[in-house]
């Protein structure tokens, strides 16, 4: 966990200290402006009291005897004390003292794990946690996806005689809380695989070990440490408060980093580990670490079990990624945190350098109602270097993209990198909006409409692409039917002049460019919302607490409504699929997601949110989850 600077408290302490004197003067001096005219100094305050105010507090104090005043003088140095005690240091304390913050749950495990190892996988499961809690709670309002979660998490925990494990009547008795799961290279192709259990019971430690040995059984010392390996060369040990289970090369591993044999060293020595795992939220319940060898062995080979995880750690550039899951009451957070090599980066940049840093500002011209949205930094830049990318990862792409564009400026002499990406400003947003005066959740014969907007674009670059597109763009509508071929047609808004092309009963492309802004929809309503400042959607409440505490500059950010887009979907005959019947109950539970990605020089951040409520009335109930014996 990240320790305080060693000067945080005491500038933390100070910094209470003045806010409270000025929160004090500040009220005084308030106080004496409306009462009087007597003067006095607090701090650099002025402060004037009432002539009869100040003439009774005088008299008051000489009429008490030099006891009385040394005793009231002490009593109000003692309040004051204690004021300022409880206002600036108790918040200040460790949180092992009473009144500091709550500590984070302990990780002890890390002390076993050696510092090379590939991979670390740890989690919290003690039921007096508030981290298990929380977790456990969630798990409760998705009961479905829950249950199937917690099987497969139980999968990972050696079970007795090759069958079901029951935690709660082979584990539970003898367990301390911790559970971990160690992946180490070992003298073979495969790496060797250890499983951690904190021990708060060595007996029933060692009759559960003894329930899953096969055959007979061989024990031998180990750098003073016990240990039992049987006839498949599963090796148990008890070694500083955990049963540690694995191949007996894995084991002696874990021991030997334990007991420092041979000066070897722990994961929690790695100064890379220790510096990507600080960057996480301290109160997660579960994390996983992968080092550099891990990652080429485990996410960066096509085979990789993690590979669908690429973007988010950059495996050509990566020195190792931590990862969190932690839970609260409204939902779950997950965090991964990649630390870049610089040097490498540039070589091979990870997925996400490709977007320049910006500030989201665009969601406050989006609808509340917003059902999608997708922001990103200066659109020129990014499909500049997205483009790059693709020619060594995906010629395909890029070779279609440039078909394209050789293809618009032959039609309507458009060049779309030079003008048209050229003009469209430092921030850019796509959206999915439902259709203008729907209630909660729109008809099925009424789609939602695709937007795009850009902001501080060059308008008179961007009007004269834009009006350059339109030949192209009215040609591809064209269904070569006798009806008159579409055109694109005018019409003001607030003053606004946009441009419509009908292309189907359901799309009408529409675009305005405006105040430093550019608009483009499939539906003239969504412009013409712009232009009128109907936005709002970052002062609509769940994409507030979707979004909270997101960094305030990023490469990425991204929000979906899913109350409303399951809904839809559900209009739309999601609801007739019966995959989907088992799992609708916990679907409708779903309030909204929310993604930050931030590539500084150094370290992928990834921050995702999963806001998790109650179902919504008349929706049929929830599903019936499956037993676990399904």
């Amino acid at each position: 966990m990240r320790k305080p600077s060693a000067g945080g408290i005491p500038a933390a302490i100070s910094k209470r200290l003045r806010s409270l004197r000025y929160a004090v003067g500040d009220i005084i001096y308030v106080v004496g402006r409306f009462l009087g005219r007597v003067a006095v100094t607090v701090g650099r305050v002025l402060i004037r009291i009432p002539v009869s105010i100040w003439r009774g507090i005088a008299g008051f104090w000489r009429s008490l005897s030099v006891i009385s005043r040394r005793r009231l003088v002490a009593a109000l140095g003692v309040a004051a004390l204690l004021l300022i005690f409880f206002g600036a240091v108790v918040p200040n304390l460790p949180c092992r003292l009473p009144g500091g913050d709550r500590c984070p749950p302990a990780d002890d495990a890390e002390e076993l794990v050696p510092a090379d190892a590939l991979a670390y996988l740890h989690a919290n499961l003690d039921p007096d946690t508030d981290e298990y809690s929380a977790a456990a709670g969630l798990a409760a309002k998705l009961p479905v996806f829950g249950s199937q979660v917690a099987d497969r998490g139980l999968a990972l925990i050696p079970s007795p005689d090759a069958g079901r494990l029951d935690f709660d009547d082979d584990v539970r008795p003898w367990f301390g809380g911790e559970a971990a799961i160690a992946v180490i290279a070992g003298p073979g192709v495969v790496p060797e695989r250890v499983d951690l259990l904190e021990v708060a019971d060595s007996e029933g430690a060692s009759e559960y070990a003894k329930s899953l040995a096969v055959g007979q059984v061989q024990s031998a010392e180990y750098e003073g440490v016990e240990v039992s390996t049987d006839q498949q060369d599963v090796a148990t040990a008890q070694v500083q408060g955990f049963l540690a289970i694995g191949t007996e090369d894995g084991v002696r591993a874990v021991i030997a980093t334990a007991t420092g044999a041979d000066e070897a060293e722990s994961l929690a020595d790695d100064p890379v580990a220790t510096d990507a795992r600080d960057q996480l939220p301290e109160h997660r319940f579960a994390e996983a670490w992968v080092s550099e060898d891990g990652i080429r062995e485990l996410i960066a080979t096509d085979t990789g079990t993690l590979g669908t995880l690429s973007p988010v750690i950059a495996p050509g550039s990566s020195s190792g990624v931590a990862a969190s899951l932690s839970a609260g009451d409204e939902g779950l957070e997950v965090a991964v945190r990649s630390v870049l090599d610089p040097e490498r980066e540039k070589s091979s940049p990870s997925f996400f350098a490709a977007f320049p840093s910006f500030e989201p500002e665009l969601p406050q011209r989006l609808r509340p109602e917003t059902l999608a949205y997708l922001g990103i930094g200066a659109p020129e830049k990014t499909v500049t270097a997205l483009l790059s990318q693709a020619s060594v990862q995906a010629p395909g792409i890029a070779a279609g993209f440039e078909d394209l564009v050789k293809t618009l400026r032959h039609q309507g002499d458009v060049d779309i990198e030079g003008q048209l990406l050229g003009a469209l400003g430092e921030e850019a947003a796509f959206a999915l909006e439902p259709p203008q005066g729907q209630g909660d959740v729109p008809a099925a014969a009424e789609p939602p409409y695709l937007m795009f907007v850009a902001d501080q674009v060059d308008e008179e670059a961007a009007r004269k692409a834009l009006a350059a597109l339109q030949g192209p763009l009215a040609d591809a509508a064209d269904t070569g039917s006798d009806l008159q071929a579409p055109v694109f047609g005018q019409e003001e808004v607030s003053g606004v002049e946009t441009n419509s092309l009908r292309i189907s009963p359901t799309v009408e492309l529409t675009y305005a460019v405006f105040d430093r802004l550019a608009a483009i929809a499939t539906d003239p309503a969504g412009v013409a919302g712009v232009i009128e400042d109907e936005g709002g959607l970052d002062q609509q409440a769940l994409y507030e607490d979707a979004t909270d505490d997101f960094p305030d500059q990023v490469s990425l950010q991204a929000y979906f409504n899913l109350e409303r887009l399951v809904g839809i979907g559900e209009q739309a005959g999601l609801a007739e699929d019966p995959l989907y019947a088992t799992f609708a109950g916990d679907f409708r539970r779903l309030d909204a997601l929310a993604l930050a990605v931030s590539d500084d020089d150094d370290l992928l951040s990834t921050d995702v949110r999963l806001l998790i409520g109650e179902p919504p009335a008349g929706t049929g109930g929830d599903a019936v989850a499956p037993s676990a014996g399904d």
